[in-house]
């Protein structure tokens, strides 16, 4: 009797780790302009090797993306006309990255605050 319930902890404790695996992982945060939060709806898309996923800002400038893929990823921010890109690492527990849209030139781009 005792071989059969390590045998079925074993088997739970395994399709845990495969359910929290296929789950994946958020990268969460801020962008801003300026000091000032992006407008509400701005698209974001988290471009990853094992799939992409799409979010948008909130009306604080807020935004929350899932992927079911970790490793180093891309996070592209459609704002204004262009596609504003930096590169993240997801990991398997959530991500904060705050970002700040920089304008130099005339040309924008994206950095971490």
């Amino acid at each position: 009797m005792g071989r059969s319930l390590s045998t079925w902890i074993l088997g739970v404790v395994a399709a845990a780790g495969v359910a929290a695996t296929a789950a994946g992982a958020e990268v969460h945060g801020t962008i801003s302009e300026n000091g000032k939060p992006l407008p509400q709806g701005v698209a974001v898309k988290l471009e990853c090797s094992g799939g992409t996923a799409a979010g948008s800002t909130d009306q604080f400038g807020g935004y929350s993306v899932k992927v079911s893929a970790t490793g180093d990823c891309k996070l592209v921010v459609d704002y204004k006309g262009a596609s504003l890109s930096l590169p993240v690492t997801v990991y398997e527990k959530p991500s904060r990255y705050d970002l700040v849209v920089k304008t130099e030139g005339g040309k924008a781009s994206l950095a971490r605050k």
